[in-house]
């Protein structure tokens, strides 16, 4: 039985909706990376429309989740970032770095509609969706599609992080506005196992070092190893960085399912 915890704002499992903001600025980091200066063209926010002050307030957008793009319209993501939302409530936020004024820095597509692998367990397996956005993106240095394949990606590989989660181990207050980056090396999946969690084959783990990881409001978005969209965050401990792996859908395994779901 699994006792890590999903990275996603809005799940139950991490905290309730309506407590998260955006922070306005400072200097903190992804935990243990840090701020993304490069254009990361792929990488999306996946935002929902929430009542602030504990429903007494006006609705207003807030990040919830990552994701990548790859195609000119549909993402990828995790299935625990949509599971039961109503997509009305859903959009996204694509070509910025920086999720200050609402996202306004980037152009907001609202979403058609999405699939949820129909074999997706929480916390178990099949952690992954695809996302359609009811405008296509338009490509530019800002905006690209990446790319997938079934190659399997075994242990010790350098992969790149990228989200706006928690910056601290504890997930609480505000998460960036800035998009920010780690550098992750993925361990096998028995090492994983070794270490506490029982992954199956549709999942990659990593462990680099303590202190280091993804945290919540990284769900859904991008590991990407060898230039190619290898993982999807999925979960991880509840507390973030203190020296257990970050699991991720295994997004070789799902190759198929992808190009047969973008209709």
């Amino acid at each position: 039985m699994k006792v890590a915890k999903s990275f996603s704002l809005v799940s139950a499992l991490v905290m309730i909706h309506g407590l998260v903001t955006v922070n306005g600025g400072g200097q903190s980091k992804i935990v243990g990376g840090n701020k993304a200066n490069e254009a990361i063209p792929y990488q999306i926010s996946l935002q929902i429309m929430i009542n602030s002050f504990y429903g007494l307030g006006p609705k207003t957008w807030t990040h919830n989740c990552g994701g990548s793009i790859v195609s000119p319209t549909y993402v990828v993501s995790a299935a625990h970032c949509l599971d039961g939302i109503d997509p009305s409530r859903l959009s996204i936020i694509s070509g910025t770095n920086d999720l200050r004024d609402d996202g306004s820095k980037g152009t907001r597509h609202m979403i058609q509609s999405y699939k949820i692998h129909p074999e997706y367990v929480e916390l178990d397996k099949c952690d992954i969706s695809i996302i359609r956005v009811s405008d296509p993106f338009v490509y530019s240095d800002k905006v690209q599609p990446i790319t997938y394949s079934s190659k399997h990606v075994d242990g010790g590989i350098h992969c790149l992080l990228t989200g706006w989660g928690y910056t601290i181990p504890i997930r609480i207050g505000r998460t960036p506005t800035d998009l920010q980056r780690a550098e992750l090396t993925t361990i096998t999946n028995d090492e994983c196992r070794s270490r506490g969690f029982p992954v199956n084959p549709t999942e990659i783990c990593t462990f680099t070092r303590v202190g280091q990881g993804a945290c919540g409001g990284d769900s859904g978005g991008p590991l990407v190893c060898n230039n190619q969209l290898a993982g999807v965050v999925s979960y991880g401990t509840r507390f973030c960085g203190i020296g257990s792996p970050d699991v991720f859908t295994r997004v070789s395994e799902f190759k198929q399912w992808i190009d047969e779901n973008q209709l």
